[in-house]
């Protein structure tokens, strides 16, 4: 898969492939895609959360585009635990944009914030931001 953003070919290999996610990485430009879909188990959806945050620290990603245009929104519970989980691991990350690639769905919205507010309790390294055009969060991402 290739994505053009600002004149600038990127080429993104498939790394993981699950029915609920897919990550794709392009090493030279530090970054990884990820496209999550449907109700994803709580089981399912940890390690899949696990996979992605020891995926970015082992490969040094620096850009995130964190797709949910096609994911219901995670329970409470399954919420708290990314937050907690993923920001204590992701603290030491070399990451430094995530671009959120959100649904229309306000209940869908409301849950990805609250992850990233419950997240907020760790010093995390990176700037994120919510976007509902791919290629707008794109030159962001790419942007500095």
């Amino acid at each position: 898969m290739v994505v053009t953003v600002a004149a600038k070919s990127i080429a993104l290999e498939k790394v993981w492939e699950k029915e609920y996610v897919t990550i794709r990485h392009n090493p030279e430009e530090n970054f990884i895609w990820n496209e999550w879909r449907g109700v994803i188990p709580s089981k399912e959806l940890r390690e899949a959360m696990i996979y992605a945050c020891n995926f970015i620290l082992d490969n040094q990603v620096e850009l995130i585009l964190a797709d949910y245009t096609r994911m219901a929104a995670p329970t409470m519970d399954d919420q708290v635990w990314i937050a907690n989980h993923t920001a204590e691991l992701l603290q030491h990350s070399k990451l430094r944009r995530v671009a959120n690639l959100m649904a229309p769905d306000i209940v869908q919205q409301v849950a990805i914030k609250s992850i990233y507010d419950i997240a907020s309790e760790f010093s995390l390294p990176c700037e994120s931001k919510d976007f509902d055009d791919k290629l707008e969060a794109l030159e962001w991402l790419f942007s500095k």
